[in-house]
């Protein structure tokens, strides 16, 4: 009697060969969507790390291009409090050229700032969008780590939970997907 009770505990533990082909062939599809999620996470991390670099590099421009016109600015306020040491055409022209200078640089800056800003928006996009790989990597490890559980245990629920985990999983890795 307790050799019948024993083989029908195995028997209810042991998969049939169709369920650990299906267990085998869910991991499998499980490690290939987490591979891509991986590499698409890794991608965006490094676009957002060369955004990030590339806006700091423009801002350090723009600082550059601010310290010249206040420079020039500084130059012609001294022209306007030594206006009677110098002849005045010639002090005019030599503040035109000065205010003609700090035009420039405000347009500069202008446009130097408008790609900072851009550059920034690319990063935050890029964050954003490695937040949906990296949840979608997340939950398509763990529906691994079940699935792998079945073939140990024996126990098709684990399986079934791989596959629920797994759907949370891919729905994250393809909905981020249609957003890139």
């Amino acid at each position: 009697m307790a050799e019948e009770e024993k083989k029908k505990d195995d028997g209810e533990k042991k998969l049939s060969d169709r369920q650990t082909k299906l267990v085998a062939l869910t991991a499998l599809l499980l490690a290939i969507c987490a591979t891509f999620s991986s590499l698409k996470a890794g991608g965006l991390s490094n676009a957002a790390i060369l955004a990030q670099s590339q806006a700091s590099d423009q801002w350090a421009y723009y600082q550059a291009k601010s310290l010249k016109e206040n420079t020039y600015k500084v130059q012609m306020d001294a022209i306007k409090l030594h206006k009677g040491q110098f002849d005045t055409a010639q002090a005019e022209k030599i503040a035109a050229g000065y205010q003609e200078k700090i035009d420039q640089y405000k347009q500069e800056e202008q446009e130097i700032s408008e790609k900072a800003k851009a550059l920034e928006a690319q990063r935050d996009r890029s964050l954003e969008l490695r937040k949906g790989f990296s949840s979608g990597l997340t939950y398509l490890q763990i529906a691994i780590l079940l699935a792998s559980l079945t073939a140990l245990v024996k126990q098709i629920m684990f399986w079934y939970a791989s596959i629920v985990v797994g759907v949370i999983g891919a729905y994250y890795f393809f909905s981020t997907m249609m957003l890139m």
